[in-house]
């Protein structure tokens, strides 16, 4: 019987990665035609619908070394790399932690018309706003329901009456 390997199978070394220390932050390289996208729609297959910074929509494809390492979701922050024969896709090729984002934003990298929150999806929609009834919806409202206590008097029916 074989002994060698008592802790898993053969793939057991590559564990769980975690990365405790500080990555270094990267930033967009104008030269080399990069800016920063929101993840608007995961399309499968590695592509997804980006919201470019610039206001443009694209369609981003993630770099093989992305697409094996790390799991991009919705709503994540991503770096892209436009393509210059094509204006409509892009290659991702990095994805930014919370944290990066974070610094990312308080350096100004950001538009200011970016909304970075996720859980508000509906921020551009009209607030409503409810204010106390005035005196003339009161007394309105106070008519109707005379008139819907008189309605319901006249359709009872006494048996003694009868």
């Amino acid at each position: 019987m074989p002994g060698g390997n008592k802790k898993g199978g053969k793939k057991h070394k590559r564990g769980k990665k975690t990365d405790n220390f500080d990555r270094k932050l990267i930033l967009k390289d104008p030269k080399e035609d990069q800016e920063y996208a929101k993840i608007k729609k995961v399309n499968g297959n590695g592509r997804y619908v980006l919201l470019c910074f610039d206001g443009t929509e694209r369609l981003g494809i993630a770099a093989g070394n992305i697409k094996r390492k790390t799991r991009i979701m919705l709503h994540d922050i991503v770096l892209v790399s436009l393509w210059d024969f094509q204006d409509s896709k892009c290659s991702i090729i990095h994805k930014y932690e919370e944290d990066e984002v974070q610094k990312l934003k308080n350096q100004g990298q950001f538009p200011k018309n970016i909304n970075l929150d996720e859980d508000n999806e509906f921020s551009d929609d009209v607030q409503f706003t409810f204010d106390m009834p005035s005196d003339d919806e009161e007394k309105e409202e106070e008519k109707k329901e005379e008139k819907s206590e008189s309605e319901e008097e006249d359709f009872f029916v006494d048996v003694n009456d009868i």
